[in-house]
């Protein structure tokens, strides 16, 4: 009996003070990248014709409530007066918890069924790809002895004649496109709150999701587990721990959290640093002003492999802004010196502190890897953006190129550029149109060694237990590719909306399957055998034929062009029941890789997302 009535309780304080959208339970709690909030502040401070630095992500409550704050309200349109009230109930209206002096708890329920169907299995779902035909790897094998001091010109001395090679097939799941993918969603998901007033909270969502492995299959058709081995082995997909405070014109948040960062706002995913990649926990540090931001990132990536980033993100005039991110990636135990702000990381020379005798005969520098991104946006007129993406982790100028292994080392590096424009009309609604262009070297996120490379890899466990699912640090795309997305939509927010986009992409051969290819000596001593200057200070390329490979900036081997259409939209019912579905065509010439392979078909996913709160 006391059960019955807790529960009646319980419903119905949830339906006296959960109106739409009643999410929010602290300023501190964190809203992730891609939400819709995300959205309408573009949208409204486009219609004042100025530049938010809120697209970064994930942010606070309390940081979003300071931009907005700065909104003009009797500037906007109808439509933007319409999404503004929307974006107010967001911000302002708390969520049904359980407070206990001072501190709180709440929870919600989310089940999002989905069905899914595709018709050609010779194609990988939407959600699967990397694009490329997963080109088997190279194995050397070595049976003579190698002196490793001996050397001359950077090049270790060895018999190429004694040198057996061997291909093999390349066995792993590419989870970059599948991580931000609303497609991926779990079945069910259960968040908890827990709090301390608006300065301290904690978020965790243990979920009933399917794995990658197993929402990958062909013959798939729906995200709920057929049985225990369905399951996603690491879970809660979702969990951080936040506190901070805003003091008016300027506030802090720190936070810590499994994966999830994102930097910039784009279409395809961020070249810098994008939510899909996946990682074990990070640490940030958050100094946030309107006109003036500050990251401190500490990310660890895999046991001994942690990633520090600081950020500094300007906005000197209301329709420019720019930022740029430092980082260094060190396959070692976890540095203080790399916390500082003021240095700049690279001076420190970290490339040649962590090598042995061998390593260095081999590689030349290891375990490290200097990363660095730029951002620029500019608003010429209201409602349109034009913004830039520009990131690298090894480049070689004239002055590095006057040896034949520096002539060895590819450039690394990668760009995105492109145009949002948002139009809003009398009914309530927005049009939106965007074009996106990307270009990826064939290095890009790739250095000599897969322990200090920009990428991440972890093993399910609970199926395919021996094979690496992979993300990259920045675009889902990876290296090794050229393209574009265009889009043209319209979307009455929190109603409906309708959108049609095309993605034209050309990949290469390089991606992670790269990272099996090794050398082993008489030994057992195994070597990362893929990089052009590694490869030749092995003696398995010449001098002209690893500078070929390392100055080419053309895709390689045989290149896969996909072209994919895709028609998406939602409908919202009510505060508790949504609909979304999608529907892709996909044509690609030479598919995984293979001259002369054309391929085509369809993929489809309707959903149904529904929140008890």
């Amino acid at each position: 009996m006391k059960l019955k009535r807790f529960l009646a309780i319980l419903m119905l304080s949830a339906a006296v003070h959960c109106g739409a959208f009643s999410q929010i339970y602290s300023q501190q709690q964190l809203i992730k990248a891609g939400h819709w909030i995300y959205d309408a502040l573009f949208k409204l401070y486009a219609e004042n014709a100025r530049l938010t630095i809120a697209d970064s992500a994930p942010l606070s409550v309390a940081e979003l409530r300071l931009y907005f704050s700065k909104i003009d309200y009797e500037s906007l349109s109808d439509s933007g007066r319409a999404v503004y009230r929307e974006v107010q109930d967001f911000l302002y209206t708390d969520a049904f918890k359980f407070n206990f002096s001072g501190a709180f708890m709440g929870f919600n329920l989310k089940v999002e069924p989905e069905l899914l169907y595709k018709s050609n299995s010779d194609l990988d779902w939407s959600f699967q790809t990397d694009y490329t035909g997963h080109i088997p790897h190279t194995e050397y094998k070595y049976r003579d002895e190698i002196n490793y001091k001996d050397s001359e010109d950077d090049r270790i001395s060895i018999d190429i004649t004694k040198v057996e090679k061997k291909l093999v097939s390349s066995e792993y799941g590419a989870t970059s496109a599948f991580n931000a993918n609303s497609v991926s969603r779990p079945f069910a998901t259960v968040p908890i709150y827990l709090g301390w007033g608006d300065i301290f909270m904690i978020e965790t969502s243990p979920c009933f999701a399917k794995s990658w492995w197993a929402m990958t299959e062909n013959d798939n058709f729906i995200n709920l587990a057929y049985s225990g081995s369905d399951l996603d082995f690491l879970w809660p997909r979702e969990a951080y721990g936040t506190a901070g405070w805003c003091f008016g014109k300027w506030g802090f948040n720190i936070h810590t959290a499994r994966s999830g960062l994102q930097i910039g706002r784009t279409q395809t995913g961020s070249i810098i640093y994008n939510n899909s990649f996946e990682t074990q926990s990070y640490v940030q540090l958050n100094l946030y002003s309107q006109y003036m931001k500050y990251n401190l990132d500490v990310v660890q990536i895999e046991k001994q492999k942690f990633m520090y980033l600081h950020m500094l993100d300007i906005q000197p005039f209301k329709w420019v802004r720019a930022g740029i991110v430092e980082g260094t990636l060190i396959n070692e135990p976890f540095e203080l010196r790399f916390l500082n702000p003021l240095m700049i990381m690279h001076s420190f020379g970290s490339w040649e502190d962590y090598s042995d005798d061998k390593e260095e005969a081999v590689y030349g520098e290891s375990h490290v890897c200097a990363y660095m991104g730029v951002f620029v946006d500019i608003m010429p007129c209201r409602n349109l953006r034009i913004y830039g993406l520009y990131a690298q982790n090894e480049i070689q100028p004239p002055s590095e190129q006057g040896s034949a292994n520096g002539r060895a080392m590819p450039d690394s590096l990668g760009g995105q550029l492109g145009f949002e424009l948002t139009i809003p009309e009398k009914h309530g609604g927005y049009y939106t149109t965007a074009l996106e262009g990307i270009y990826t070297t064939p290095y890009l996120y790739i250095k000599q060694g897969a322990d200090w490379s920009l990428y991440s890899s972890r093993y399910n466990m609970q199926s395919n237990g021996s094979t690496p699912l992979c993300s990259w640090i920045g675009t889902p795309f990876g290296p090794d590719a050229a393209g574009f997305q265009a889009k043209f939509g319209y979307e009455r927010l929190n109603r409906w909306n309708a959108e049609i986009q095309y993605l034209f992409l050309a990949h290469g051969t390089n991606s992670f399957g790269m990272f099996g290819s090794y050398f082993e000596d008489k030994n057992g001593d195994r070597w990362w055998a893929y990089y052009p200057s590694v490869l030749r200070r092995l003696g398995i390329l010449s001098d002209d034929d690893s500078e070929d490979i390392a100055r080419s900036y053309k895709l390689t081997g045989t290149v896969q062009f996909t072209n994919s259409i895709t028609l998406k939209g939602y409908y919202t019912f009510n505060s508790h029941l949504r609909a979304d579905a999608q529907a892709v065509y996909q044509f690609i010439i030479n598919n995984r890789n293979v001259s002369g392979n054309f391929e085509q078909g369809i993929e489809l996913a309707v959903s149904l997302t529904y929140n008890l709160f």
